[in-house]
């Protein structure tokens, strides 16, 4: 079986994997991270994830790739990971008392193989109380992390809902990504 390689440093990423039992190895890809603004949002995602996976496989072309990029969009608009504390505090305050969309694209490049896709999944907070907005953005839990929350750590508390793959949440679609996976390679189950 040929190496998988994530084309990502993401703590969440790699312990989502480690869960699966798919053997793989990560890859850093460093790429500035820009969504292309004439294609969908959903299209985008994929794009930027193409982009990542398609950068590590020219420095491992015989080696299966799997690059990913997570965003959240509430009202139309499109949150990344925030700059500083402030700009985590703005994106809770707009993600306070709504639902929004978390939306993965997902990119498996091999010399064989060239396949993106993505997920969606739907994410609503409670009404959010401004000091523990100001308290969990100082917490550093959000500066790396799209939407400036992570729903596998401290911002659980803030989740009313969730519509769909909590794991896409967390930064990667598992159940897609393995039936795709069990296509291109041979998976023990």
């Amino acid at each position: 079986m040929r190496r998988v390689l994530l084309a990502s440093e993401s703590p969440r990423r790699r312990e989502l994997m480690v869960l699966s039992e798919i053997p793989f190895t990560t890859a850093s890809c460093l790429l500035k991270e820009t969504l292309d603004p004439e294609l969908s949002i959903e299209k985008a995602v994929e794009k930027l994830a193409f982009e990542k996976a398609d950068a590590v496989f020219h420095r491992y072309p015989e080696e299966f790739i799997i690059g990913a990029d997570t965003i959240v969009v509430c009202d139309g608009e499109v949150f990344g990971k925030p700059k500083d504390n402030e700009d985590a505090e703005r994106m809770l305050r707009k993600l306070s008392g709504k639902t929004h969309q978390v939306i993965t694209g997902v990119a498996l490049v091999a010399k064989d193989v060239k396949e993106c896709f993505h997920e969606v999944t739907d994410v609503t907070f409670y009404d959010l109380e401004d000091e523990e907005i100001k308290r969990y953005a100082k917490s550093k839990e959000p500066h790396d992390k799209a939407g400036a929350y992570a729903i596998q750590g401290k911002g659980l508390t803030f989740v009313k809902k969730i519509n769909g793959d909590f794991y896409n949440v967390v930064g990667l679609p598992m159940a897609s990504l393995y039936k795709r996976l069990k296509k291109y390679l041979e998976l023990d189950y």
